[in-house]
């Protein structure tokens, strides 16, 4: 391999990184971690975080591999979850979001607004799963004919349920 190689693909690496560090940094979403303890339950942490949201900042759509309970300690923030009605909570208001539910926050305030977020989670699996879309999950049966995939042979996929889980079938 010549020399030009590896430093043409670190550079590569590092430019495509840019534009999700920059993200993370200029988002206005700013986490303080305070606390992570195992639980008496096998598999299973608590982890208490503090979020707080600069005027108009939305968090993105996301999830978490357990329970959220919220409780806002300044401002307004409006829960976006997915299946519900938005929902605007203010200072000393309370939140339980379930098990891998997608939602997203805005701060609806002029000012900062803040959050304690206790998550009671699987350990070893990371806290903040983005999620699979902005707004809502990929559904197969509804999304598969507008995405008009098919097989080489021009053969449409068509989506089936198979033991919950989604598989594939070409079509008769």
């Amino acid at each position: 391999m010549k020399p030009s190689r590896p430093i043409a693909a670190a550079l590569l690496a590092t430019l495509a990184a840019l534009p999700v560090l920059a993200q993370a940094q200029a988002s206005g979403v700013h986490r303080t971690d305070l606390q992570r303890e195992t639980l008496s339950v096998p598999g299973r942490e608590v982890v208490q975080v503090l979020v707080a949201l600069d005027p108009g900042v939305v968090a993105a759509n996301h999830h978490h591999h357990g329970e959220e309970i919220i409780y806002v300690t300044e401002g307004a923030l409006e829960y976006r979850l997915e299946g519900r009605a938005p929902v605007t909570l203010k200072q000393g208001d309370v939140l339980f979001i379930p098990y891998g539910v997608n939602h997203e926050v805005v701060n609806v305030s002029s000012g900062r607004s803040a959050e304690l977020a206790t998550y009671v989670v699987e350990k070893g699996k990371p806290l903040v799963v983005p999620a699979s879309s902005p707004t809502t999950a990929f559904d197969p049966a509804e999304d598969m004919p507008r995405l008009n995939l098919k097989f080489a042979d021009d053969t449409p996929l068509k989506p089936t349920l198979f033991d919950s889980a989604t598989a594939w079938e070409d079509e008769p």
